[in-house]
C-alpha cells in the first residue's frame, strides 16, 4: 500500500506536535535555552498537522464508500428512516 506525500507530512507533523511539549519541557527542565522561533515554529507545524488528520478523517468518514465498507452505511439509513417516521407523527 502506497502512501502519499501529503499524508506521511500530515502524520510527521501531527506527530511533532504529540512529542512538542515533552521536548520543550526537557530543554527547559536541562536549562538549555531554545530560540523563541523554534518554539512558534513546532508550535505552527503541530496546529498544522493535527490539523490536517483530523479533516482527513473527517472527509473520510464523509465518503458513503468509506461508511459503508465500515458497515456504519445502513445505520445512516436506519436513522434517517426514524428521523422521517417520526417527523409525520
Amino acid at each position: 500500500m502506497q502512501a502519499s506525500p501529503n499524508l506521511v507530512l500530515s502524520n510527521w507533523a501531527a506527530a511533532m506536535a504529540l512529542w512538542a511539549l515533552p521536548y520543550l519541557t526537557l530543554l527547559h527542565h536541562l536549562r538549555i535555552e531554545v530560540s523563541d522561533a523554534l518554539q512558534w515554529s513546532l508550535l505552527v507545524v503541530g496546529i498544522a498537522g493535527i490539523g490536517s488528520v483530523l479533516y482527513t478523517a473527517w472527509r473520510d468518514t464523509q465518503s458513503p464508500a468509506w461508511r459503508a465498507r465500515h458497515g456504519l452505511l445502513k445505520n445512516v439509513a436506519l436513522l434517517r428512516s426514524i428521523k422521517s417516521g417520526s417527523a409525520r407523527r
